[in-house]
């Protein structure tokens, strides 16, 4: 049975004058990953040591890469793109379920620290996902299909907006409604102040493009009452 513990040898650069030395790190490795390095550096005649090597280079190379970016423009294939967000912050939720053999097989993939880039669920799926479709769509109609998913995305996000707007003036109706129902039904001065005041604090929950006319509503009530809570003089009789 092959050891537990396994070793690798490497280089540390240091000054023309100071002689090259090695450096000897040990560390832990599943039974199955020291299988497989075993088994590489037997189909290339090697060591594992220079087995070792060749995966800590292709794991730094990945980091040069920069490949948790997502470029629109220019696919490449080689690249992991596990980005949540476009360069303008933009997402879309999704939920999906998967076999449980899958789900085995990703959760293995991501302990295994095989692919750095890969340190969750949605990471993996991301990838699989973005690469998919990027293929897909080169192979049906030569980035047809690409144009169209493109255009679903804009529409989602136009629809957003559309919703955001309607929730957003629903909200501000209803506020107004509320409090000048209060206001008809006689409701005591503190109370309508308290919770002009609730309304207030929570403003920061309204879409920022209608946060000023929410605030603007609250200002009007807090002026009516403080303009009806003011004591009627009485006129003076000659």
């Amino acid at each position: 049975m092959a050891p537990e513990l396994s070793s690798i040898d490497g280089g540390k650069t240091t000054p023309a004058t100071a002689p090259r030395r090695k450096i000897t790190t040990s560390f832990q490795i599943p039974q199955l990953w020291y299988d497989r390095v075993e088994s590489e550096a037997s189909r290339l005649s090697t060591s594992r040591t220079n087995v070792y090597m060749r995966a800590l280079a292709a794991y730094f190379e990945a980091f040069s890469k920069g490949s948790w970016e997502v470029e629109n423009d220019d696919y490449d294939p080689t690249r992991f793109y596990t980005k949540s967000e476009d360069a303008k912050g933009h997402s879309y939720h999704a939920r999906v379920n998967i076999p449980k053999p899958l789900a085995g097989e990703i959760a293995e993939l991501i302990s295994s620290g095989a692919v750095p880039q890969y340190r969750s669920v949605a990471d993996v799926i991301r990838d699989a996902v973005y690469h998919r479709v990027k293929q897909i769509s080169r192979l049906i109609d030569d980035g047809k299909l690409e144009q169209g998913a493109d255009m679903a995305m804009l529409l989602s996000e136009e629809i957003q907006l559309e919703e955001e707007a309607v929730h957003a003036e629903q909200l501000i109706d209803a506020m107004r409604n509320n409090i000048n129902r209060m206001f008809q039904q006689g409701t005591k001065p503190d109370t309508i102040k308290r919770v002009l005041a609730e309304r207030e604090d929570k403003a920061n929950n309204v879409a920022e493009s209608y946060r000023a006319k929410y605030l603007e509503v609250i200002a009007d009530f807090k002026e009516r009452l403080e303009r009806e809570s003011k004591p009627k003089r009485r006129r003076r009789r000659d």
